[in-house]
Formats: C-alpha cells, structure tokens, sequence
C-alpha cells in the first residue's frame, strides 16, 4: 500500500464540496433575491456533488483497507477511526441546530419539523430527514462502512471483487422488490446510491491496471458524461429523478473521473493548485457547516435590501462562497484536525501518514 496521498482526490473532494455549495446557494437565492438568478440552471443539479463523494468515499475505503482483509479486529478498527472520523463533528453541527431548535425555532430546519432526536445523531434512518439535513448522505455513508468493517472481518481480498459485484446485484434486487413503501433502514440499505460506493470501491482495486495513455481520455469521458447530465437535466424536476437515474447519470461518470485523475497523477505527478488542495483538505467541514453559513448570509441579505439587482446576486454569491470555504477552513483548523489528532494523542502515538484523505 503506497504511502504517497492521492493529492487528485483532494482537489475531487473540493469539487464536490463546492457544487453541493453551489446546489443550497441557488436554492436560497431564489428564495431572497428580488432580481433575475444569475446561478445557472443546470446547477440544479449541483447537488451531484454527494454523487462524486460516495465514489471517493468508496475508493478510499478499499485503499486503507487494502492488506487487512480476513481480521476481526482489523474490522473493528476500521470501525473505531471511521466513526472518529465522522461523528464528533457531525455531533458538533447536530447540536447547534439542536440549539437553535431551542432558542430560535424558525431558523432550525423548519420543513421538517417530526425529526427524532436521537435517531439524528445516531445517523439511525428515520422517515425524515436528520435535524443536520445534510447528515442523510452520512446515514448511506455509515451503512457502507458497517458493509466493509463486514468484508475487512470474514473476506479474503482476493474475493473482495465478486463479493462487491454480489451486493451491487442484491442491492438492486432489493430496490426492485421492495419499493416505495419499504422501512427507512431497508431504502437505505437497498438504494442504489450504494452502487456509486461500489463503483469506487472497484475503482481502488483497479486503477493501476488502466493504461496510462488512456487516463485523461477516461477522465475528460467522465467529466463531459457528468457536465452533459446536469445539462440535460437543467430542467427537470429535481423531486422527479430516481436515485437509478442519479447512480447512472452521476456516479459511473464519476468513477470515470476517479479513475482516469488518480492514473494520471501516478504517471505524471502533476503539481495541483494549493488553494484547491486546502479546500479539499477541509471539505468534511465545508459540507457541513455551508448550510448555516448560507442560512445566515441569505437572511441578512435580504434584510439589507441589497437584493433587487443582478449585481447585486452576483456580489452576494461570491460573497457567500468566500465565506462557506472560509468557515470551513476554520472548523477544519479549530475542530476537525484537533479532533483526528487526539485519538492519537490519547494513545500517545504520532499521527500516521494516510495513504489517502479521509
């Protein structure tokens, strides 16, 4: 397992973070703004950005993972630094809606108003959203983990491929047999937004094996097939897409780009820019903590009265972008990184060197 950090998938990370970013933006500008939208259409779609998240976050799985197979206890420290990984933050940012649900309740998540608590910060599946809404992506998240832990305690890496294939196919027979009406924890489990977590996973184990020639071709496929999905689904209901839809539309281009970027930067070592690397570095804050960034800056626009006028929403769109990356490059510095470096600290362990971010 190399050492060297896939610097390709950081910057992929930032990517994802800023057009979910972008995907809440056009929603709260429609919502405050008096004058003509200036964020296009197709970025109603933006929120394909969780789409490229699951790829990476399957991809990354099967890389740290990648020796450790056939080990019971191998699968409970996977277990163990996942869940640090994700949860005190997600905890973090559940508490100040919980907060706010308290002292301000019209600012909180007001569309949904039958969250269970608990079942929110246990990332357990419920009917609605969690209280964070941003969370339901680390609900599908979670259950990938709990399936890999699985794999990592009783599989064998050489069976690792058609044990990933072998669910892909039960998760789409579950999806077709169970339906609309299925339990929460079963749409979870059976969605095939799980496929996009494969998709990754498969890219990890393979992406060696691409020629090197054809990594930016494979690349440029895959980003011209996820642009030209978000194209034609400019106009489209968003609330009228399947998750099918979405796992073809978005994911497999996805995991083309994936695969094409990470050959290529092992057969190049390409020098990436250093701002998108930070951003990359801090996405996990980023993502969750835009929303309330967003929230705040939309309501004291509007306020303003700053509102009425197409330069107006262009300055308010930069403005707000500047400041979800900023907020989230502070909660990375003063949360997130202090938080990873205490399990080591407690240990009174270094940090070791991730062969892959997250």
């Amino acid at each position: 397992m190399t050492s060297r950090p896939f610097h390709s998938v950081q910057a992929l990370r930032a990517i994802a973070a800023l057009l979910v970013v972008l995907f809440h933006l056009e929603i709260v500008e429609q919502k405050y703004s008096a004058a003509s939208p200036v964020i296009p259409a197709l970025l109603r779609f933006a929120d394909s950005g969780v789409d490229l998240f699951f790829v990476l976050s399957g991809f990354v799985m099967t890389t740290i993972a990648a020796g450790r197979y056939g080990s019971p206890r191998n699968a409970a420290q996977f277990l163990v630094r996942r869940g640090w990984r994700v949860l005190p933050l997600y905890w973090f940012y559940t508490s100040i809606v919980v907060l706010l649900m308290l002292v301000a309740p019209g600012m909180a998540n007001s569309s949904y108003q039958d969250q269970n608590i608990v079942a929110s910060y246990l990332l357990w599946p419920q009917p609605q959203l969690p209280l964070l809404t941003v969370g339901w992506t680390l609900i599908h998240e979670m259950f990938f983990y709990l399936v890999m832990a699985a794999l990592i305690a009783f599989a064998r890496q050489s069976q690792l491929p058609w044990l990933l294939l072998g669910w892909a196919v039960i998760t789409l027979a579950a999806h077709h047999l169970l339906g609309p009406t299925a339990a929460p924890w079963q749409r979870i489990a059976s969605s095939p937004l799980t496929l996009e977590f494969i998709a990754g996973a498969l890219v990890g184990l393979y992406w060696n094996r691409l020629p090197a020639r054809l990594a930016l071709p494979t690349a440029g496929i895959g980003a011209a097939g996820f642009v030209g999905v978000m194209l034609a689904l400019a106009h489209v209901d968003a609330q009228a897409t399947s998750a099918s839809l979405r796992m073809l539309g978005f994911g497999l281009p996805a995991a083309l780009i994936t695969l094409g970027l990470v050959r290529w930067e092992r057969a190049t070592e390409p020098s990436l820019p250093r701002p998108l690397l930070l951003i990359g570095d801090s996405s996990y804050s980023l993502y969750l903590s835009h929303v309330f960034v967003i929230s705040a800056m939309g309501r004291l626009w509007q306020k303003s009265g700053l509102n009425t006028a197409v330069w107006h929403s262009w300055l308010f769109v930069l403005l707000a972008v500047l400041a979800c990356v900023a907020a989230g490059l502070i909660s990375w510095r003063m949360l997130e990184r202090p938080l990873q470096q205490l399990r080591f600290l407690r240990r009174g362990k270094r940090p070791e060197p991730r062969p892959m971010p997250g």
